[in-house]
């Protein structure tokens, strides 16, 4: 049974920061210059504890993590953070225009903390693979803190709607947190300290599926690092500890707020790589198609979910492939998967064009391939010559996540983007003092 448990939370204390300057994207999706940004936003904001800045100077004392720990330590001591104190569940509400239709939508979810399950149990569900690199630095601070700062997302079904009916009991009440960011999304957060609404949230997720919408990387080291930790201090697996549970928000498959983008893909060159084979090996699979940027985008749009497609920009052309035989490209990919997972553009992408017709193995994926949302800026790689060659992809249905786990199946890393991402610096998981 799922165990998603209310906690005594870590927070910013309202009168002691300007809230809007204090909270951050996740770690993943800040980029040099964000974190600059957010260093000069104010001198509490969470990026020192979620991506502290590397230094020179850094050894095996002193580094990005224990500078992390460091300022964790000294803004509780300091006030600046303060500790619930009772247990809360949190509803977090976000307000958002959709950049794809350009309406405005909201989201809720459901902070807590859940406990973690090996994903072999089918319990909780992943549906991405994971890269050692991410797992390596989120390890890193994990080990130094002992805190989740950043909640996994993660969705569940409730086809019947009945925790619509627990939310509005608990928006009824003032929140803890009202404030817009810089990209005009607005983030609301309730504490829920009831006892009798949080035994029927509890009660109510039991029988739920967890499935991880994104936060692979926080899970599965969470998962390691709880693990390791009680094999070396030799903690009896009987023994509950609080290393055993991870910051969640929980948000529903149905929600009118979830909101796939596409994640394109951009391929720094690597030898043996010839952009005219490249090309060529390509037309036995596929239609290709030369386009103009705009023509591109625009079949890209109108192209349905069943289509195997993608714009592929090379030198200064660009070209809209699409599989013409499914049957023919499995014999070039792994054998023994599910037919839903041959039928993915990511798939396709992934392990016919890359790992067999382009020759790029799969253990050079991690140093080769970059990811971005944006079309012009995958564009922009290539023109430049910064990138050997850029794949432009769909946005893939909310649905591929329960696809995947009745699969038992993993889309490529970086196959799913939803939009917006939780803040972090709302609420965190310390795992002291934590029954």
């Amino acid at each position: 049974m799922i165990d998603f448990q209310p906690f005594h939370a870590w927070r910013y204390h309202p009168h002691k920061v300007n809230l809007p300057a204090v909270i951050a994207p996740p770690y993943d999706v800040i980029s040099p210059a964000a974190q600059k940004k957010l260093y000069g936003q104010s001198p509490y904001n969470c990026v020192r504890l979620i991506l502290n800045q590397e230094q020179n100077s850094d050894d095996l004392t002193s580094n990005r993590y224990t500078r992390a720990r460091d300022f964790f330590s000294q803004w509780r001591h300091e006030g600046i953070l303060v500790r619930e104190q009772e247990p809360c569940f949190y509803l977090y509400r976000q307000v958002f225009t959709d950049p794809s239709s350009g309406e405005k939508k909201h989201r809720l979810a459901l902070l807590g903390r859940l406990r973690l399950e090996p994903f072999e149990k089918g319990l909780v569900i992943a549906h991405e693979k994971t890269l050692s690199k991410p797992r390596e630095d989120r390890r890193k601070l994990l080990e130094a803190t002992a805190t989740n700062f950043s909640p996994v997302f993660g969705l569940y079904e409730d086809s019947k709607e009945e925790f619509l009916s627990l939310y509005s009991e608990a928006m009824a009440f003032s929140p803890l947190f009202d404030l817009s960011d810089e990209d005009q999304i607005r983030h609301t957060v309730w504490a829920i300290h009831d006892s009798e609404l949080i035994e029927r949230i509890h009660q109510g997720l039991a029988a739920k599926k967890i499935y991880i919408a994104d936060g692979h990387h926080r899970y599965q080291t969470a998962l390691e690092y709880a693990r390791d930790k009680r094999q070396r201090e030799g903690i009896s697996p009987e023994r509950e500890m609080p290393f055993d549970y991870v910051l969640m928000a929980l948000v529903e498959f149905r929600d009118p707020g979830l909101v796939l983008l596409p994640t394109h893909r951009i391929l720094t060159s690597w030898p043996g790589f010839d952009p005219v084979k490249a090309l060529e090996s390509l037309k036995y699979y596929f239609k290709v198609e030369s386009c103009s940027p705009e023509s591109l985008k625009e079949k890209l749009q109108k192209a349905s979910l069943q289509d195997i497609v993608f714009g592929l920009i090379l030198g200064q052309e660009q070209f809209f492939l699409t599989l013409v035989d499914l049957e023919k490209a499995k014999q070039k990919m792994p054998a023994g998967k599910a037919d839903r997972w041959y039928q993915l553009d990511v798939s396709v992408l992934s392990y016919l064009v890359l790992a067999s017709l382009w020759n790029l193995p799969e253990a050079l994926w991690e140093s080769v391939l970059h990811y971005t949302h944006s079309e012009e800026e995958a564009i922009a790689h290539v023109r430049s010559q910064s990138a050997a060659a850029a794949f432009l992809l769909k946005a893939p249905p909310v649905e591929i996540l329960r696809e995947m786990g009745k699969a038992s199946e993993l889309m490529p890393q970086k196959s799913t983007y939803f939009y917006p991402k939780l803040a972090s610096g709302l609420v965190f998981y310390h795992h002291e003092n934590e029954v």
